[in-house]
């Protein structure tokens, strides 16, 4: 008899278990609900609040401000650059006029350098007036001379 009770309350346990363990299943679905709920009810919220900041407004409206916006930042820009600009007595200079001036100044140093420069001095040996005496032609040098020997030795 003990063994059948036993057993009857082992069964009991495990029907518990099983009642427990779907319970708890459905609390934790209830609270993903919940929260799947209040997220939805956020979304829509902010849904609804953008739509109420973007009714007064479209890209329309919105590109011809940044147009606005634009136009402005140029006209300060060029504001800027007027008042930054040196003054000068009503001449304007012209980029190209300096560069030149500053080619001719650049020149005229170069040629003062090279007058201040001394000129070196060019010696070239003297030549003889007179026509040499004996008959370049004739000439030999003791190569060709021992040259012209080997071949009358080797001829023998």
């Amino acid at each position: 008899m003990a063994l059948k009770r036993k057993k009857t309350y082992e069964a009991n346990i495990e029907k518990i278990n099983g009642a427990r363990m779907t319970i708890e299943t459905q609390m934790m679905a209830i609270e993903s609900a919940n929260v799947n709920l209040e997220t939805m009810s956020a979304m829509r919220a902010g849904a609804e609040a953008m739509k109420n900041i973007h009714g007064s407004m479209d890209i329309d409206k919105v590109d011809a401000t940044m147009d606005e916006i634009r136009d402005q930042m140029d006209v300060a820009n060029e504001i800027s650059e007027a008042i930054s600009r040196p003054v000068n007595v009503g001449d304007e200079l012209d980029e190209d006029e300096l560069l030149n001036e500053l080619e001719e100044l650049e020149q005229e140093e170069l040629d003062a350098k090279m007058l201040e420069t001394p000129s070196p001095v060019v010696s070239a040996p003297n030549v003889p007036m007179h026509v040499p005496a004996h008959n370049v032609n004739v000439e030999e040098d003791d190569e060709e001379a021992e040259l012209r020997a080997l071949k009358a030795s080797i001829a023998m």
